[in-house]
């Protein structure tokens, strides 16, 4: 069942004219003899009295106490019908009735609703859900209820600060909405809206983020007052763009194919470039922290041939993939003269993960039929060596001096945090975990079931839906 369907209304007076829920008998209040408890609850991470009773074995809580803890605003109509109004969220409960309307949807309690000295008593895990509460029970077996407003339907999610996400969402017009997500709270405030530009690349220092637009031209958008500057009006394509360490300058691929990699001036808007070979299909490109070494990859398109004694119009082509896979290369534009070294050979797919603040080695991710995937690093020098020796590596991210890793078990996932040689197992999760997202001085965030979850003091809070 589903009972989470978000309605937007303009005033609660217009929902209380909507249709009731089906027509019910309904059942007598119940007697003043009715037991009724005082019993705690953990709402928005506060203590909380809510009065419940047990009827036909079943626990009903006060849907005033829980509703008004949570923040809900209430109309009764005739003494049988409540609505309730949460985050957009219209609930319509009658007396003795189990039919629950959300908005215009129709759902089912687990039991029937009571009044009892006119007050209503629903079950809790049913309306709870109607209203969009998220219900967990830890193992001491106390109850929280989070009734915070989030975000629904967030992806790619990057840590700004120590205490901010920033991710994206999909706009009713195709268009994309990023929004700013308090980690600790899942407040959201927008802070860019578009159709037509790229991913928003946030720089080092967390204030700013640049993107390009649909010409090649370059933005900085600033993300604390959300307004954005022209920084360079070159229109060649910028596949992607990377901040140097300080926040002053960004490095971009250039060219449909990304041949180039050049370095933008934001200050002035003065291109430079720093590598022009003739390789085309570059991508993942790190730079130090000095801004003189170069990690990235190259992917050589598969060779296309067509028998020469046939129509073209027979559209009767072959595409050879051999050597098509996946290759990592250095470069040191601080050596006169230099040329780009090519770090790996073998016809494994790579993940490219990132690279060390000094440019030592590159982390790639190792992907071969069967065969389980391993975290490896590469140094400048060509040298070869396992991160996670044995693990089924799935994802993995860096973040600052660390890397941090996705890791497939027999029963669900783990997560790992590797810091030179020295690994440590740090959280065993669901197999439903697809992403861990980390930032250097932030706690871990993973992706579970399309929502985002924080590492809060040991215990994993939802910050969006």
């Amino acid at each position: 069942m589903s009972m989470k369907k978000t309605v937007i209304i303009s005033v609660l007076a217009a929902a209380v004219s909507t249709s009731a829920v089906g027509a019910v008998s309904a059942a007598p209040a119940a007697t003043a003899s009715t037991q009724v408890t005082n019993s705690t609850f953990y709402v928005n991470d506060a203590v909380t009295t809510v009065r419940t009773i047990v009827k036909d074995g079943v626990t009903l809580v006060s849907v005033r106490d829980l509703g008004v803890a949570a923040g809900a605003t209430f109309t009764v109509t005739g003494g049988k019908t409540v609505l309730a109004y949460l985050n957009d969220v219209l609930v319509e409960l009658q007396d003795g009735s189990t039919k629950v309307r959300i908005g215009d949807e129709e759902g089912e309690l687990g039991a029937a609703v009571v009044n009892v000295n006119n007050s209503f008593y629903a079950e809790l895990e049913g309306f709870a859900s109607a209203l969009g509460i998220e219900q967990t029970t830890d193992a001491s077996g106390k109850v929280w209820l989070d009734a915070t407003k989030r975000l629904t339907d967030a992806e790619d999610p990057i840590w700004i600060d120590a205490q901010t996400l920033l991710v994206s969402t999909l706009a009713e017009d195709g268009g994309r909405v990023d929004y700013k997500v308090n980690a600790a709270t899942g407040e959201f405030t927008e802070v860019f809206r578009t159709s037509t530009a790229s991913a928003l690349t946030v720089a080092p220092n967390g204030a700013k983020a640049a993107y390009t637009d649909e010409t090649g031209a370059v933005y900085v958008l600033d993300l604390a007052t959300k307004s954005s500057s022209k920084v360079s009006g070159d229109d060649t394509i910028k596949p992607e763009l990377v901040w140097s360490a300080d926040s002053s300058a960004i490095y971009f691929l250039q060219g449909d194919k990304g041949s180039v990699i050049a370095k933008l001036n934001p200050a002035d808007g003065a291109i430079t470039k720093v590598l022009e070979d003739k390789v085309d299909y570059k991508a993942d490109l790190a730079v130090s922290a000095d801004g003189k070494k170069f990690f990235y990859s190259v992917t050589k398109p598969g060779a296309v041939t067509a028998d020469a004694n046939k129509p073209v119009e027979s559209d009767d082509v072959a595409i050879d993939m051999t050597g098509t896979e996946p290759q990592l290369y250095f470069f040191d534009s601080s050596v006169k003269d230099g040329k780009p070294a090519k770090l790996t050979e073998k016809a494994d797919d790579k993940i490219f993960v990132g690279a060390s603040a000094d440019a030592g080695q590159a982390y790639y991710i190792s992907s071969e039929e069967n065969k389980v995937s391993s975290l490896l690093a590469v140094g400048a020098d060509k040298s070869v060596k396992s991160l996670l020796e044995g693990k089924d590596v799935i994802q993995a991210t860096a973040a600052g001096d660390k890397l941090y890793a996705l890791v497939a078990t027999a029963t669900g996932g783990e997560v790992y945090e590797i810091q030179g040689a020295a690994s440590k197992l740090l959280y065993t999760v669901s197999e439903d975990v697809s992403e861990i997202v980390a930032g250097k001085g932030a706690s871990v965030a993973v992706v579970e079931g399309g929502a985002i979850l924080v590492d809060n003091g040991g215990k994993w809070k939802k910050v969006t839906k």
